[in-house]
């Protein structure tokens, strides 16, 4: 487990050229919160095995992709996460399943306790009583089915914790093109390792010589280190740290050889003479 009150996070970047990443050092070092919370390492485009090795091997805590992935990894559940809220994208119709592992994702890597799940899809679910049987088998908060146009009304997209979309371009476009949106981070969750990424390139060049406009990095960096120690203090509330409250003579006697006392009806011991 990271130390995450002792050390200072190590947060490895990957995807960036060689000829703009001394400058995007700079940029992201000059943020005083961020020197605060992490130490970035900058990784240029030939070096993201490395980064990824370095990730596996614990030297460093997490990683930033700078460039959309290609594909994700096969374990992974990828999270897009907004300023209003965290979506889910599915290419099929949710499951129970889908909705414990959304679930316990929003519980332990956001800190959302009893997180409210809503299901968007454009065509009628199979099962039109899915949300309230999941409420009611599973326990969780589960409400829908919603349309694009319905959870975009009166922004109901912030009334919900997090929001399983199927086949949602629709939906993360008209969210993602909103003036007044945050940049949104891809999140793979999941896996025992932290990786965030930019959801679509960060274009470092256009900034011309000056200090670049990094603040589509620096989510998915802040968001890196939230889940961390969203982690660590999740796993730590729940160890049994709780010392044995008594001492169990007959025990010690079996480990010692000594001879057992018989137990009378009552089930009370009856010591030797």
């Amino acid at each position: 487990m990271v130390n995450v009150s002792m050390e200072k996070l190590k947060i490895a970047i990957t995807g960036i050229g060689t000829d703009t990443s001394g400058n995007l050092f700079r940029s992201i070092c000059e943020y005083p919160v961020m020197s605060e919370l992490c130490t970035p390492i900058v990784y240029d485009s030939a070096e993201q095995e490395t980064a990824l090795r370095n990730l596996d091997e614990g030297k460093v805590d997490a990683l930033v992709l700078t460039v959309e992935p290609t594909k994700k990894p096969a374990e992974a559940i990828e999270i897009i996460v907004t300023g209003k809220t965290n979506f889910m994208p599915v290419s099929k119709e949710p499951t129970a399943e889908d909705v414990v592992k959304f679930r316990d994702i929003l519980e332990r890597d956001f800190d959302l306790r009893s997180p409210r799940i809503a299901i968007v899809q454009e065509s009628p679910m199979q099962d039109l009583n899915f949300a309230s049987q999941v409420t009611a088998e599973q326990g969780i908060n589960t409400y829908g089915p919603y349309t694009t146009e319905q959870i975009l009304t009166e922004d109901a997209v912030c009334h919900f914790d997090g929001i399983i979309v199927k086949n949602g371009e629709h939906l993360m476009q008209r969210l993602i093109t909103d003036p007044s949106q945050e940049a949104p981070v891809r999140y793979f969750a999941s896996m025992k390792s932290v990786i965030t990424a930019v959801y679509r390139p960060v274009h470092i060049d256009e900034a011309g010589d000056g200090v670049a406009d990094v603040s589509e990095l620096t989510h998915p960096i802040y968001t890196a280190i939230d889940i961390i120690r969203n982690r660590a203090f999740f796993d730590e509330a729940r160890q049994n740290i709780l010392p044995k409250l008594f001492h169990d003579k007959r025990e010690e006697r079996k480990q010692n050889g000594a001879p057992q006392a018989s137990t009378n009806n009552d089930n009370t011991e009856q010591a030797y003479e």
